[in-house]
């Protein structure tokens, strides 16, 4: 036994946060039908990890990458709200795994607590906290692999709501600054503050990091978002 505990404490938490994810993603299906956009969001099924399981080191750098896409996503939806995305600093020196086990978690914990509040910002309720997990018989390479399937599935998800809502589609080191848009692709995926060539650990602490302050951001300008959306319905409906 080596970070079983902690890994199975952070796949329990992914699982809840997709769920409060989806919940949100699929209630902005009403805005779709507002603005008159012909897609609707359905969520991407959990593909459950079957052995034989992948590397845990292989699994450690396909996690960043997911997180990265993640927070890319996060930080398109918070340019939509005309905040700046959020460009942490990374650990400079190779972390141990068991410290960015317990870093992952804590920015875990809070971007859990955010989607929470986000949810019911919407008036809807969010799914009840995970109980204590317990890794049973799981190795450290089955949950490594659980961490990525969940990671994916968040992907997918902000994936598909970025497109159904139709949210513009910016490169984020310039979108601050207004001076450039690309229309029709992704940026560059980790286009915010990644240094090339880091340690797998330290691109996913960065990650959960950066995808954790770009949603505390996007749940402080939604109370205003939200007002001025109800207030612009209003308008239209006395205007007619």
């Amino acid at each position: 036994m080596a970070n079983e505990y902690l890994l199975k404490m952070i796949v329990s938490g992914l699982e809840n946060l997709a769920m409060d994810n989806a919940t949100v993603c699929g209630y902005l299906n009403l805005r779709a039908v507002l603005h008159g956009y012909s897609q609707s969001f359905e969520g991407a099924a959990f593909k459950a990890p079957k052995p034989p399981y992948m590397d845990k080191q292989e699994s450690q750098a396909t996690a960043a990458d997911l997180i990265g896409t993640i927070a890319d996503n996060a930080a398109l939806a918070l340019l939509y709200l005309r905040g700046e995305p959020a460009s942490p600093d990374a650990f400079d020196v190779e972390l141990d795994e068991a410290d960015v086990l317990r870093l992952v978690l804590d920015w875990e914990v809070l971007q859990s607590g955010l989607y929470k509040v986000i949810v019911q910002l919407y008036g809807q309720q969010p799914a009840p906290a995970p109980a204590l997990a317990n890794p049973g018989a799981s190795s450290e390479e089955r949950l490594w692999a659980e961490i990525v399937a969940w990671f994916a599935k968040i992907g997918a998800d902000t994936d598909r709501v970025i497109d159904v809502q139709q949210i513009p589609i910016v490169d984020q080191n310039l979108a601050a600054t207004g001076t450039s848009e690309k229309k029709g692709s992704r940026p560059a995926r980790h286009s915010s503050g990644v240094i090339d060539g880091l340690p797998p650990l330290n691109r996913l602490e960065q990650g959960v990091h950066r995808a954790t302050l770009n949603t505390l951001k996007f749940a402080g300008l939604l109370p205003h978002h939200l007002y001025h959306a109800a207030h612009a319905r209003q308008q239209s409906r006395e205007r007619r």
